[in-house]
């Protein structure tokens, strides 16, 4: 059986100020794109979507980058949840507020892992002085997670070159092509459109010239 279409499905952090991070469902005029209705340099977005219609954001949080131990209130009942599909995406965030304490647990709890771990090095080593700002990104399903059971697949990016972290992906739906949908760790795009044919009228024309 023929795998149904997949949505492109691309998350954004961005190491430049005043420049939010995004998420970007879908390619050119069939993309749908989500970012913080209050942007904050320094600081991590928080976005829930819809597993169903991933283009709907259910919810969003914004947290300073002073607040790097903080776990946003209310994200648990939403994270809890398979229904959802989740993104976090950093923006110009100092080196200084990588994830402490409860934060840092909540997002190894969802699947952060050695990317993360890459920029906590970073911080403790070389510190602002090298590196003033990075650069994360982490997705995933929604769910519980619990011990001894497989968790649902997360995804993570980290960036300290001043690069963009940005992950490139895929959201794909049942074998019936409708939802829910699921991140795919491929990539989506589409082709340019083929040209058009000439009008009949034109045709007409010319054959009457003839």
């Amino acid at each position: 059986m023929q795998m149904p279409p997949m949505l492109a499905y691309t998350v954004q952090s961005t190491p430049w100020q005043n420049n939010a991070p995004s998420v970007t469902i879908g390619v050119g005029r069939d993309a749908t794109s989500m970012w913080p209705a209050n942007k904050q340099d320094d600081s991590y977005w928080f976005c829930i979507m819809d597993g169903k219609n991933p283009r709907v954001k259910v919810k969003d949080w914004v947290l300073p980058g002073t607040s790097n131990s903080t776990v946003p209130a209310g994200i648990d009942t939403y994270m809890n949840n398979p229904d959802y599909l989740f993104a976090v995406a950093t923006q110009y965030l100092s080196t200084l507020h990588v994830p402490q304490g409860p934060l840092y647990d909540f997002l190894a709890k969802y699947g952060a892992g050695r990317e993360l771990q890459k920029l906590e090095q970073v911080n403790a080593v070389l510190s602002c002085g090298s590196y003033g700002h990075v650069g994360y990104v982490l997705t995933g399903q929604c769910g519980p997670r619990k011990p001894g059971e497989p968790a649902p697949p997360s995804y993570e990016v980290a960036e300290f070159f001043g690069n963009q972290a940005m992950l490139l992906m895929s959201l794909m739906p049942q074998m019936n092509g409708g939802p829910p949908y699921s991140i795919c760790d491929s990539y989506t795009w589409k082709s340019p459109p083929a040209m058009a044919a000439a009008p009949s009228s034109t045709k007409a024309k010319a054959k009457a010239k003839a």
